[in-house]
């Protein structure tokens, strides 16, 4: 009996520092300058855009790719899921990320002034978040 604690003691002890380690690697990842200028110029080319809808789609895509940068795989749903605890308020993410979903899978989908805002800004404040703007 003293042996099989032994060896459930090491097998945990194991397990704790294998998930302390990815943990560990994944919040110190650095995204190299080079990306971070990438991302701020791309948000910059989509704010710029005139087609509202388009504006959100791409923004949508800029989040999956900065969440990329930072290490998260699979899909923009899932990554956000993951990444949960990066963000101040991971509501507005996700009703964000629903416009975009509405936008792409609804005939006739509109967005409004105050809507294309609203989503905008919500995208601009996750990525501070995610530390990709100053």
């Amino acid at each position: 009996m003293k042996i099989f604690l032994i060896i459930v003691t090491a097998f945990v002890t194991i397990d704790v520092l294998i998930v302390s380690y990815v943990i560990w690697r994944r919040s110190r990842k650095k995204i190299p300058e080079k990306e971070l200028q990438k991302v701020q110029k791309t948000w910059k080319a989509i704010i710029r855009q005139k087609d509202k809808k388009h504006a959100i789609l791409d923004a949508d895509k800029l989040l999956d790719h900065a969440l990329y940068l930072h290490g998260y795989r699979g899909s923009l749903g899932g990554k956000l899921k993951k990444a949960t605890p990066l963000f101040k308020n991971i509501n507005k993410v996700w009703a964000a990320h629903k416009i975009r979903n509405n936008i792409a899978h609804q005939i006739n989908y509109d967005v409004d002034e105050k809507t294309y805002r609203n989503t905008m800004m919500t995208f601009k404040q996750a990525f501070r978040d995610l530390k990709m703007f100053k």
